[in-house]
């Protein structure tokens, strides 16, 4: 709700209050007692303020209008004649503001007694004795002798109490009203919030995803071009046709890495479909460019190769990617690394052995690359652990196991490729 609206809605009351006044002002002008003007205008003007005060101050706009009636019956000169009565209605109104108000104790307690404002305007419409002129009633005139007029009061202060309680319950369904449209509001926004704030947690795991898959692309390349390009520097002299070797291997891997960074570039746009996504299938030409740059590399399959889907196969090609980068990276000139594959269960277990030169540690102890094997073995289902060896602490093993896609689905999933 705008301000402007709330202002327009508080200043409603009071216009009407004072439109109700000057209305059946100017509408009984005319038929006033020039000797009790004053008298004959105060019923108006206390429904007109009952109307005006109904929404900021219900209480009072309640004791006003039961003020007036209590006036009206000890003061025959404030109750209204045939053509005034309709004014009663302005207590109608008072009754729908009422009902429609703030919850509580005083909104709950003036329904009944709105009921009794209705039954003694009954009273005031059909008993002879409460006309202004004391002999017949002020709209039907019966008079005291009328056949059945304990029947006639009843009904007609009946159906006064219902209109009453009628204005109150009309009021309660638009206080009703008013606080489903809020709570739709208020539900429609917090809907909103979770939808930016799904949208954010969607972008945020992109963006991982997309910086995860860079590490592994560049890390794994560029450790390949400093090994061989290392290997060149210190061979050059002694070994010239080494050289060569060496340049083509670079070559070779900045130009694949290219390639992985351009297609993951392009897997951005909504409509590409060139993303990279090796599979096991691949794992060969891994390990050959990894023993073209100094790597000693070892690779063992026990039993016969699973069902994997195509992200499973993903997620170990990278993890095996970045167990031998980093293995290469931090283990210097001749580090040594084996790779096992255990297809012996209800998935792959896999592991990744490796130790620098010198007996140094092969891999990381923390880093994104770590953090990226452990998220993709869990996306892929399983498990990851990296650590020193219990045995050799100098050498640093990976171990991991990612379930077989029958197991995990059910069904079988065609086999992309098989591990050498």
């Amino acid at each position: 709700m705008t301000k402007m609206t709330r202002v327009l809605r508080a200043a409603s009351k009071p216009a009407v209050g004072a439109g109700f006044v000057l209305f059946w002002v100017m509408a009984e002008v005319g038929r006033f007692d020039p000797d009790a003007v004053p008298v004959a205008v105060l019923p108006f003007l206390l429904i007109g303020i009952a109307i005006a005060v109904a929404r900021v101050a219900p209480g009072v706009a309640l004791g006003i209008g039961g003020a007036l009636l209590l006036a009206q019956l000890i003061v025959p000169a404030l109750r209204f004649d045939q053509s005034a009565f309709p004014a009663y209605l302005g207590l109608a109104v008072v009754a729908v503001v009422v009902g429609a108000g703030q919850g509580g104790r005083l909104r709950t307690a003036s329904l009944p007694l709105l009921i009794l404002y209705g039954i003694v305007a009954g009273l005031f419409y059909t008993v002879p004795a409460l006309s202004p002129a004391g002999d017949a009633s002020v709209v039907t005139g019966w008079g005291p002798a009328n056949p059945n007029l304990g029947g006639n009061i009843a009904g007609w202060c009946a159906g006064f109490a219902v209109v009453a309680a009628a204005g109150w319950f009309i009021g309660f369904g638009i206080r009703a009203r008013d606080e489903r449209n809020r709570s739709e509001a208020q539900r429609l926004a917090v809907e909103a919030d979770l939808a930016g704030a799904e949208t954010e947690l969607r972008l945020a795991s992109e963006r991982d995803r997309i910086a995860q898959d860079v590490h592994d692309i560049m890390a794994h390349s560029l450790s390949v071009i400093v090994a061989q390009a290392d290997g060149a520097r210190y061979l050059g002299d002694r070994r010239p046709g080494s050289t060569n070797d060496s340049l083509a291997a670079i070559a070779e891997s900045a130009r694949e890495s290219l390639v992985e960074v351009r297609m993951l570039i392009e897997s951005l746009d909504p409509a590409s479909d060139g993303h990279s996504h090796p599979t096991l299938g691949d794992l060969d030409a891994l390990l050959a460019r990894m023993r073209s740059a100094g790597l000693l590399v070892g690779h063992a399959v026990f039993g016969e190769p699973g069902t994997l889907t195509a992200g499973q196969q993903l997620a170990v090609y990278r993890i095996v990617q970045e167990g031998l980068t980093n293995a290469l990276k931090h283990g210097g000139a001749s580090a040594d690394a084996q790779v096992m594959f255990d297809w012996r269960g209800p998935g792959l277990s896999l592991t990744i052995s490796s130790r620098g030169a010198g007996g140094l540690p092969a891999e990381p102890s923390s880093g994104r690359g770590l953090r990226g094997m452990h998220e993709r073995a869990r996306l892929a289902g399983g498990w990851l652990a990296a650590g020193p060896d219990d045995d050799e602490p100098h050498r640093f093993v990976v171990t991991g196991f990612v379930p077989r896609a029958d197991v995990v689905m059910g069904s079988l999933v065609p086999f992309g490729g098989a591990a050498s």
